[in-house]
């Protein structure tokens, strides 16, 4: 076991094995950075040993939620920020190198609340990200997301079933070229799994 982090509260929420039999994390920390969260992006060796850390954020809260190594070896990032974009916390993707820096970001949102929470790269290079989307009520939907190979938006949907909370937590590209949503809703008597099924636009197969 190893451990990261500094002398305030670090976070680390999603870690895949890379090619070289090392690992990537990804998560937020109070340590490092600008403000009082940013993203934290670690690469470590098969035995655990930093071999870098990077940190990407602004002058408010940002909190990476999931990577992935992407097919040219650097690493694709998502969570959300209240640091960039179009008010409220929106969704923030970041495009890194192999060695961690940044090569581009977008941000996905309106004046809500948005979040992402976890990203896949796509067969056909681009990207999909799935997590929340929030109204003036600060009521939530499931979020997907298709972005292209540079992080622009190519369709968004979203998916509501009357719940005032319902967070999509993960995605998978299924063998049909469709996608498979794993997501938490809010009902009178807790929460609940909902899974999704959706063909490659994105619309849910009856």
């Amino acid at each position: 076991n190893q451990t990261f982090g500094g002398s305030e509260s670090d976070y680390g929420h999603s870690v895949q094995q890379t090619e070289d039999g090392g690992y990537i994390i990804t998560g937020y920390t109070g340590s490092f950075g600008v403000d009082i969260y940013d993203f934290l992006l670690i690469k470590a060796d098969s035995e655990g040993n930093e071999e870098w850390i990077k940190t990407f954020g602004g002058s408010s809260q940002d909190y990476g939620n999931s990577v992935q190594e992407t097919i040219d070896d650097g690493y694709i990032i998502t969570g959300s920020t209240s640091s960039f974009g179009n008010g409220g916390s929106d969704v923030w993707l970041i495009k890194t190198d192999s060695n961690g820096n940044e090569e581009w970001n977008q941000t996905f949102g309106g004046s809500g609340n948005d979040e992402g929470d976890f990203v896949i790269q796509t067969t056909d290079g681009g990207y999909c990200i799935v997590g929340g989307i929030s109204d003036v009520s600060n009521s939530y939907d499931v979020w997907l997301i298709k972005t292209d190979a540079n992080g622009v938006n190519v369709w968004d949907r979203t998916y509501d079933e009357g719940s005032d909370l319902e967070i999509g937590l993960c995605v998978q590209q299924t063998t049909d070229d469709g996608y498979i949503i794993v997501a938490a809703k809010y009902e009178d008597t807790g929460f609940h799994i909902w899974l999704i099924k959706t063909n490659s636009e994105g619309i849910t197969v009856p």
